[in-house]
């Protein structure tokens, strides 16, 4: 064994440092001790996001049975296959009285993630040793190819062959319409809250009795609202019938919600598949995309490349109806695909053959009115969109939770291998320019979190009784958003009804958008303010810019400014581009990318190192 330790430092502790420090220990080389530096201001496992202190109202949005940090069977990839405990598992051998369908309260994410970091330091090689250093990283510098990780409050730096950042959200200072409002705020004695992190924001700036606009309408949002609401006395108790009843506390703002949608994310599905397995994608595939490629050149995405995600979704969801529910179908499977792979998505001969095989309109997967439920609709007043959404809410829970709709299920199965066949498609360089600026990984990744990542169905059903109680008020699709200088306040208003309403206090409900210029990071600031990072950015046939926002690297490996990568510096997560902006937990036994992606950047790191 060679005297030198190979020496790694990964920048950020949460599930996603803590799956690399997993498979970076998997795929350690025989024959050469590895020396693996952890470092974090949060206790390792669950890092800022799932760290113990914060409310007990806060829950996950992923069941028990979906949340895993350890390879199994079905993971696909080069190093060695690591079994552990998804989280319903390990709850139940540590007193948690959780089943695979709950929804964790994010205390007891935090334990068995924490759990899962010392098990996999704990079980790791021989030869391999991890150091956790519960500091922030400052600087990083480099000396005779050695890179040296400076931490706060340490005068020796860490002295690594390699490092690698995975630190999942970062705040950011606010700039554009965002900087305007908070200075406008700040001149006029009012409370405004940029996209933030709902856990670290000071909700009690917002006056009780008052109305407080909140922009967004997503898992921030919900996290708000309940923060807000039972976070401050309020009590909910079970509805006859169904639903629930709110007991306000008299300490509540009175929430007016609105966002480009106007409505809240889909409830979570609660149930299995009925029918046989996914089928593999036919249409989002990689010659379908080549072939469009070379007839039409660089591939748009509203014109060339949503009717075939639309297509290919609806091939998943057609399949688990005409296999898990014959009865409800006209024609056999194999007929309806015959005819369904010739057509295009928008057009009148596809419709008309759902329309003909699928006589109930429910039945029929129609994206438009999936995707915005109140697109084409207007109001008499404003108490007509408040029962229109409560209602819309009640039938959207309702339904995820009836396997009767079980092919709901296989679109949000759908999704998840969508994601990989839209980053196949960006990683093969045949997008247009404009539409790389738009960004299809990005885009997509906004339906599939408001159709398959959205709240826990008790949440939603709270979110109708809290509208109910006249706490919650809807604005409807299309939200604006004003200052009004002549009156001191913020204004908010829909096309939707007619009227607006004015606040002193204006919260944007969601996460900031990745803004590696912006970042309030220190080592990322330090390291983009000497150009040793840059951001992704497009460029456009006009010559025109387009910054993306997210750390540019190269097959993993950090890009300077000067587009070099850099060979011992690489990221991966939240604000990374390229294929490596992986976002939320690997569920078990579904071939998971998040480990796909970890494991191929592991080896890689220690090819170049060893």
């Amino acid at each position: 064994m060679s005297s030198e330790p190979l020496t790694i430092v990964v920048v950020g502790a949460g599930p996603g440092g803590t799956v690399m420090v997993d498979r970076l220990s998997a795929n350690a080389p025989t024959g050469r001790e590895l020396e693996i530096h952890v470092v974090d201001p949060y206790p390792p496992g669950g890092g800022r996001t799932w760290r113990r202190e914060q409310s007990e109202l806060m829950w996950m949005n992923s069941r028990a049975s979906e949340v895993s940090l350890f390879t199994d069977e079905s993971v696909q990839i080069e190093g060695p296959i690591r079994p552990g405990p998804a989280i319903y598992e390990w709850a139940t051998e540590h007193g948690h009285d959780i089943t695979p369908a709950t929804f964790p309260p994010r205390y007891v994410q935090h334990a068995y993630l924490s759990w899962c970091f010392d098990h996999i330091v704990a079980s790791a090689p021989p030869a391999v040793q991890v150091h956790v250093h519960q500091a922030t990283a400052e600087a990083l510098t480099e000396t005779n190819g050695r890179q040296l990780v400076w931490l706060r409050d340490r005068s020796e730096p860490l002295d690594a062959d390699a490092v690698l950042l995975v630190q999942g959200f970062l705040d950011v200072a606010p700039a554009g319409v965002h900087q305007e409002l908070a200075e406008f705020a700040d001149a006029h004695g009012l409370v405004y809250l940029p996209p933030h992190y709902a856990a670290d924001a000071d909700l009690d700036v917002i006056p009780a009795g008052e109305p407080v606009i909140l922009r967004g309408m997503g898992l921030g949002f919900v996290d708000t609202m309940v923060l807000l609401a039972q976070g401050r006395g309020g009590r909910f108790e079970p509805r006859a019938g169904g639903g629930y009843v709110y007991h306000p506390s008299g300490r509540e703002p009175i929430m007016y919600a609105g966002s480009r949608r106007g409505i809240p994310y889909q409830a979570k599905i609660t149930y299995s598949e009925q029918g046989a397995p996914l089928p593999a994608p036919r249409y989002l595939v990689a010659d379908a995309t080549a072939e469009l490629h070379e007839r039409r050149g660089p591939l748009d995405l509203h014109r060339d490349l949503w009717p075939l995600i639309a297509k290919e979704l609806g091939h998943f969801y057609y399949h688990e109806l005409f296999m898990a529910h014959p009865q409800r179908v006209t024609l056999p499977w194999a007929e309806f695909l015959e005819r369904y792979d010739p057509l295009d998505w928008e057009t009148d001969e596809r419709i008309a053959l759902a329309e003909e095989a699928v006589p109930k309109t429910e039945d029929r997967l129609d994206l438009t009115r999936l995707l915005s439920p109140l697109e084409g609709l207007s109001f008499g007043d404003a108490e007509d969109l408040q029962r229109w959404l409560r209602s819309y809410i009640t039938a959207n829970v309702e339904r995820h939770a009836d396997p009767a709709y079980s092919p709901d299920l296989a679109l949000y199965n759908g999704m998840l291998v969508m994601l990989g066949l839209i980053l196949d498609t960006v990683n093969r360089g045949r997008l247009s320019a404009r539409s790389q600026a738009e960004d299809l990984m990005q885009w997509f990744q906004s339906v599939f979190s408001y159709y398959a990542s959205g709240p826990p169905p008790q949440r939603l059903l709270e979110l109708e009784a809290l509208s109910r109680a006249g706490i919650v008020r809807f604005l409807g699709a299309g939200l604006t958003v004003e200052a009004d200088p002549r009156a001191g306040l913020f204004r908010a208003s829909s096309p939707q009804v007619t009227g607006s309403i004015d606040a002193s206090a204006l919260v944007e409900s969601r996460l900031p958008s990745a803004s590696v210029a912006r970042t309030r990071d220190p080592l990322l600031s330090e390291l983009y303010g000497s150009g040793s990072v840059t951001e992704e950015v497009l460029t456009g046939p006009d010559g025109a810019v387009y910054p993306l926002g997210r750390l540019r690297v190269e097959n993993g490996r950090l890009v300077n400014g000067s587009g070099r990568p850099h060979p011992r510096r690489f990221a991966l997560g939240h604000w990374v581009g390229r294929g490596f902006a992986i976002a939320g937990f690997a569920r078990p036994r579904t071939n998971a990318m998040p480990f796909r992606i970890a494991d191929n950047l592991a080896r890689d790191i220690l090819r170049e190192i060893s």
